[in-house]
């Protein structure tokens, strides 16, 4: 391969390749699995440029693209029906591979984002729908959930909605019925079609004015939780939303994305991207920054899922907020659930431990066939254009060889910042409500919003609560990358019982003021204890 400008992709592309950063994927997968070919163990199986301290093949790049420059031999600017997203965005000059990697998802992720004509025609559908809801049933709202919410939708995606009523009685299929003749009767809805006999009963339809998709559900908050709780993810974890992006289009392309073919839903492609990231050992330890390593993240992603993590006895749970990696075995509520068959994607939903999110997503062959193509794919596109003349390079798409986009041609503006979500705000709001109800039992409040924290307090003042301080929470120092992809190790004693503190653990729950040593020595102890 040529020696080319990459001096530096080596350390970009072998992820896992320090000696003191031994990696442990293989530990995830004990039983058989298809592929084995991708064991991190060795660092065989990554990409490894080589390193180049030679300054002839860099002074010919830059000769041949001043030659072009001076000869006027620009290739006029074309739209690719495959990849439009690198018109007048070229990037063939980037001297490491993984930096134009990078730099065209960045252009991908921006040329599909909403433009303000999108996101006003989908506030109107949901405007339209809500006051005709409010006019056949008083009391019944209707929220949204899903992509739309969480600003995670591709163009032309559908709506998920959910109508809940202050009778709770509207998933009856009767009810389902009268919805649908009455949204076709006002000409507010074509293609209707009604599925009651489903585990979550829903109704489908077309809205006639946008053409947009949308689906109905009845009687349900779950979809509303996970919404403001994926916006969260998205705060706190940088290069989530393009990768989730990247990844939905991906499947999408490859008609894996649909559920009810046993494709990979939305909600399971955002806790494995988010999973991803935040147990990444070179996201964990700070050694990268996710915003400016997003080609290398991919790539690593694609072979994670790939080729590397072992379906048959692992599972992902993100529930706290802490991603981790399970053996199946340890979660009872799958072990008593799961028919035949133990190679199935499993994720645990984190507002209900008990349910797998990805059980429908029954075709997961075909979905790991696909990430390892991908893989297979961006690697080998990475190493022919490393290795092609500066000429040969100009037009070319790395993300093209993964991704294909064909629709109406799109502008690169975001314009999320122009245009409000009404989605989000709608759900921000429902969320402020519910934040104020008060338990009958335990006289506290649910998860009041930050926005809205000076308002709540008053009124908890004025209810007279009295919470006590907690405890600080005990941290156990991390030693391995086993613990930073949340592998349990077997063989280390965890002495810590949460039934049996010791006495000089013990906190009160007193409004009491601590001086500066007594916080010292407490800390002190704190770390003595960790260290045994």
């Amino acid at each position: 391969m040529r020696k080319s400008s990459l001096s530096k992709a080596q350390r970009n592309f072998q992820v896992f390749n320090r000696n003191d950063h031994v990696n442990q994927y293989e530990n995830l997968q004990e039983s058989a699995v298809e592929d084995r070919s991708g064991s991190l163990d060795g660092n065989d199986d990554f990409i490894a440029f080589d390193d180049s301290s030679s300054e002839e093949e860099s002074v010919k790049e830059e000769q041949e693209a001043k030659s072009v420059e001076k000869t006027g031999e620009k290739v006029l600017p074309t739209v690719n029906t495959d990849y439009p997203w690198i018109l007048n965005h070229d990037h063939s000059k980037q001297r490491e591979i993984a930096d134009w990697l990078t730099l065209e998802i960045r252009d991908f992720v921006a040329y599909i984002s909403p433009s303000k004509q999108e996101i006003e025609l989908r506030n109107k559908t949901i405007r339209t729908l809500r006051q005709a809801i409010g006019k056949l049933w008083p009391g019944a709202d209707l929220q949204v959930f899903g992509s739309y919410a969480t600003d995670l939708y591709l163009p032309g995606s559908d709506i998920d909605c959910v109508v809940n009523s202050k009778t709770g009685d509207k998933e009856s299929r009767s009810s389902l019925y009268e919805l649908a003749h009455f949204l076709k009767s006002r000409k507010l809805a074509t293609q209707v079609e009604v599925i009651a006999k489903a585990r979550v009963p829903i109704i489908k339809f077309v809205e006639p004015n946008s053409q947009i998709h949308v689906d109905v559900s009845f009687e349900r908050t779950n979809g509303l939780e996970a919404a403001k709780l994926i916006r969260s993810w998205l705060q706190q974890t940088p290069g989530l939303r393009e990768l989730v992006l990247i990844v939905k289009q991906f499947l999408h392309a490859r008609r894996l994305n649909n559920v009810h073919t046993g494709g990979l839903g939305g909600f399971s492609i955002i806790c494995l991207v988010y999973a991803f990231l935040n147990l990444h050992p070179r996201i964990v330890t700070g050694e990268i920054d996710a915003r400016y390593n997003l080609g290398v993240l991919l790539i690593d992603f694609f072979e994670l899922y790939g080729k590397n993590f072992g379906y048959d006895d692992v599972a992902v749970v993100v529930a706290d907020q802490r991603p981790c990696y399970i053996r199946k075995s340890d979660w009872l509520d799958l072990r008593l659930s799961s028919g035949g068959g133990t190679f199935n994607l499993a994720i645990q939903d984190p507002g209900d431990s008990s349910n797998n999110i990805s059980r429908s997503s029954f075709n997961l062959r075909d979905i790991k066939k696909a990430f390892a193509g991908g893989f297979d794919l961006l690697t080998n596109r990475c190493f022919e254009l490393d290795a092609a003349t500066f000429k040969d390079r100009v037009g070319k798409s790395i993300l093209g060889n993964v991704i294909k986009y064909r629709g109406k041609l799109r502008d690169f503006n975001d314009d999320r910042d122009l245009v409000a979500n009404s989605a989000i705000i709608e759900n921000e709001k429902y969320h402020k409500r519910r934040s104020r109800i008060v338990h009958d039992q335990d006289d506290v409040f649910i998860d009041p919003s930050e926005s809205d924290g000076e308002t709540l307090k008053e009124e908890q003042d004025s209810y007279l609560i009295q919470e006590p301080e907690q405890p600080p929470k005990k941290r156990r120092q991390t030693k391995s990358v086993d613990e930073f992809m949340g592998v349990p190790n077997e063989d280390e004693e965890d002495d810590y019982n949460p039934l049996n503190r010791e006495a000089s653990e013990s906190t009160t729950l007193k409004n009491a003021t601590v001086d500066a040593q007594t916080k010292r020595d407490y800390w002190l102890n704190k770390g003595n204890s960790m260290s045994n």
